[in-house]
């Protein structure tokens, strides 16, 4: 099939990873892939002479170039409603971009990344009679990072209804998503799949050499509990902290390994040296995607201190292709990808006994340790990987809504 995947995004970050990863799942099934986005078209960047060995999230949506950099600071930056009507008239941009690179090729699918007020891709696959897939991480209704204003949300979500119900198909990233779309949009179950985030097992493999050091910091020989991720408020780092402050007198071998950055880093950072564990907490800063596993080798255990009630975290399945077990909280977009007492343990959700407990159990046993980390690398290889995420995509395309 010839396909066109397009997105509004800035592809910085998970949402370049998802994106590319896609992708390359769908080219490697033995289809053509044009990929359109706000920089214009791109190409895949571990294709780029500029990056060689592979790409970092942000030069896979073209950031690197500057202008999608721009336009990212611009947003960043805009009152609420005039960046809205900006996510309206980019609909324009986007139709002409396609009516006029595209048009003289041929076209079986448009495949779109769902953002909000955007209708380009169902009018462009309506106009070239062709299938048009809607892949859905959120909708209007869902309570996001960015505040949207009140006065176009009774417009977005009813474009969000029409949007939905002329889909051939919907990708869903998590079961409470796929819900949403049923009791609330009145999207029928069976043209809906249920697509979690993944992991690409061939990079993130167990056979991947850990580094030694880091930040000066010998890591061999310790048991590491570890987190990736923004250091955001929705993150609860300081529940894991506090955890971790609970676990050191157990444990004398444990460290803490806090790989990311964001605002709460100043915070998080306070709180360490509060609970007197400076010596026991390595903070990263930022890592390029492309280093990732060999920092994700020095775990002993994942953790995903809290997460969001519709979300599908991609670093939980990264931990798990690495074969380490997996700690996360009770919300239903992880329970779809982890089950209490196999891949690893569920916690209940701000709970500092219960997220200690867990972890305990896991550093305290070596055969546990081994069966979870098993059975999480088993999870990735056999399900929750890109590749498998990409024949899912092309079948609901085959079943043509």
């Amino acid at each position: 099939m010839n396909i066109l995947y397009l997105h509004r995004t800035q592809g910085a970050g998970v949402e370049g990873v998802h994106i590319w990863e896609i992708v390359r799942g769908l080219r490697a099934e033995g289809h053509s892939v044009r990929v359109l986005s706000p920089a214009g078209e791109v190409t895949d960047p571990r294709e780029s002479a500029h990056c060689p060995g592979g790409a970092t999230p942000a030069a896979a949506s073209g950031v690197g170039s500057g202008r999608t950099g721009l336009l990212g600071r611009i947003s960043r930056h805009l009152p609420e409603l005039v960046f809205e009507l900006a996510e309206i008239a980019y609909n324009v941009v986007a139709l002409a971009r396609m009516s006029g690179g595209f048009a003289a090729v041929p076209l079986d699918l448009v495949f779109e990344r769902y953002a909000i007020f955007s209708v380009a891709g169902a009018l462009y696959a309506r106009g070239r009679g062709c299938r048009w897939l809607l892949e859905v991480n959120y909708t209007a209704r869902s309570p996001l990072v960015r505040r949207r204003s009140a006065l176009l949300k009774p417009l977005a979500v009813r474009i969000d209804r029409w949007l939905f119900r002329r889909a051939d198909g919907l990708v869903a990233v998590s079961s409470p998503l796929r819900d949403e779309l049923v009791e609330v949009y009145g999207v029928a179950p069976e043209r809906i799949v249920v697509l979690p985030n993944a992991a690409d097992p061939d990079r993130f493999s167990p056979q991947v050499p850990a580094v030694e050091r880091i930040n000066g910091r010998t890591l061999a020989g310790r048991r590491v509990i570890g987190f990736v991720g923004g250091f955001y408020p929705w993150h609860g780092l300081p529940l894991l902290v506090e955890a971790f402050a609970r676990l050191v007198d157990r444990f004398d071998d444990l460290l803490l390994l806090l790989i990311g950055d964001g605002p709460e880093r100043t915070a998080v950072e306070r709180l360490v040296a509060e609970r007197g564990l400076t010596d026991r907490v390595i903070l990263t800063g930022k890592v390029d995607h492309e280093w990732l596993p060999a920092h994700l080798a020095t775990f002993h255990v994942g953790v995903m201190p809290d997460s969001n009630a519709y979300g599908s975290p991609m670093k939980i399945f990264e931990y798990m292709a690495m074969a380490r077990p997996v700690v996360v909280p009770d919300y239903a977009p992880l329970l779809d990808a982890v089950t209490d007492g196999v891949e690893g343990r569920v916690f209940r959700r701000g709970d500092v006994d219960s997220l200690t407990e867990a972890l305990a159990g896991i550093l305290a046993d070596g055969d546990t340790h081994r069966r979870m980390g098993a059975a999480a690398r088993a999870a990735v290889v056999g399900v929750h990987n890109w590749r498998a995420n990409a024949r899912a995509v092309l079948a609901l395309a085959d079943r043509g809504g």
